[in-house]
């Protein structure tokens, strides 16, 4: 048995999955421990801007809004480690408190992306170049009393061992370093499901990011669900809207097929559906996925525009611009991935590889292989 300290940046869609790798881990027989804000006794992320920075430089007051205070992040994960006796520290990369924190305390590490974009410096599709300079290491790296380098504090993946979750197929031809690994999406496989009968179920879903973190892209996931609502109306389908907008209801007359039904988990809903209208957003595409289901894909942001482009590339659905789609093109587009079987074969082919990759199971493994000594 290993203690294993976890580290997750702390949006949902990087919680949730870690917590399912948590499980697995846990199942494998290790003593698992999350940070978490409730484990912190310094860091809080969406503490207010402490006085001391109301005259920062715009690059800090950016990276302090993004991960909040690193330097006491780091701290906090250096007293947990010690507190639960880590031999072993997994960190999300945009969590940049847990590569620090093993580095201080010279204890090896795991690193893992929450995002499928096969690169070590994922974190380049969503920041724009010009906000890049905001993570640079060398103020926080000479806080803490470690050596300087030039790594960003987004793109400090461990050279033990970093997991990308995508497969070979949805990555394409990309070189990447001997200790990158391609597991797969961090999400449970289901095992082969009969299609349901009856009408077709399509759940519709946003982003599970606060409105605050979007910015004006809240804005535009607002109206492209609104108009995937609209969509609905008069086709033979049921329709689920997951999305918790509070104005969605005004924006025009709810169709009789469709219902609102707030903040909702997915696994159950898709175990009903029959496609998936989506954001792009990488946990929900996984979910869709590993059921089989074909995807309608409008992203609003980060890296949902490469997940888009490959699924759409891969024959798994239809994309569309969230900026300009219409609800008549997502009506033709719901339309499509229901009744032309192309897109529900291809999505199941990549359910069959996700089940013989086994994702969760491989990941653990290879983190428990990553303690053994090289040989040689």
């Amino acid at each position: 048995m290993t203690s294993i300290l976890l580290v997750p940046f702390h949006p949902p869609g990087h919680t949730e999955p870690m917590s399912a790798l948590a499980g697995q881990l846990r199942a494998a027989g290790h003593e698992v421990t999350t940070f978490s804000e409730e484990t912190a006794s310094r860091w809080c992320p969406d503490a207010p801007i402490p006085p001391h920075l109301y005259a920062a430089d715009s690059a800090t007051l950016f990276r302090h809004i993004f991960l909040g205070d690193l330097e006491a992040m780091v701290r906090d994960i250096v007293d947990l480690a010690y507190d639960c006796g880590a031999e072993l520290i997994v960190a999300d990369v945009m969590a940049a408190g847990g590569a620090l924190a093993a580095q201080r305390i010279d204890l090896p590490w795991v690193s893992l992306s929450f995002s499928p974009v096969p690169a070590l410096d994922s974190y380049r599709t969503f920041l724009p170049p010009h906000a890049v300079d905001s993570f640079a290491p060398h103020r926080v790296l000479a806080a803490l009393g470690l050596p300087d380098d030039d790594v960003s504090l987004l793109g400090r993946t461990s050279p033990q061992l970093h997991l990308i979750p995508t497969t070979a197929r949805f990555a394409g031809a990309h070189r990447l370093p001997d200790e990158v690994a391609l597991v797969g999406p961090f999400a449970e496989v289901p095992p082969p499901r009969t299609r349901p009968g009856g009408r077709p179920v399509v759940v519709v879903s946003a982003s599970t990011n606060a409105p605050i973190n979007l910015g004006v892209r809240a804005l535009v996931q607002d109206r492209y669900v609104a108009a995937a609502v609209q969509a609905l109306a008069g086709l033979p389908v049921d329709g689920l809207v997951t999305h918790g907008g509070a104005g969605l209801a005004q924006t025009g007359p709810i169709p009789d097929n469709v219902r609102l039904l707030g903040r909702t988990p997915h696994d159950e809903l898709f175990d009903r559906a029959s496609a998936v209208v989506t954001h792009a957003g990488w946990g929900t595409v996984c979910r869709a996925l590993v059921r089989g289901l074909p995807l309608v894909l409008v992203p609003i942001f980060a890296d949902q525009p490469y997940i888009a482009t490959r699924c759409a590339e891969l024959g798994l659905g239809i994309a569309l611009d969230a900026d300009t789609v219409t609800a008549t093109e997502l009506r033709d587009a719901v339309r499509a991935v229901v009744e032309e079987p192309r897109y529900r074969q291809a999505a199941q082919e990549v359910a069959g590889e996700l089940r013989a990759m086994a994702p969760l199971a491989t990941a653990a493994d290879l983190i428990t292989a990553s303690l053994q000594p090289s040989e040689g």
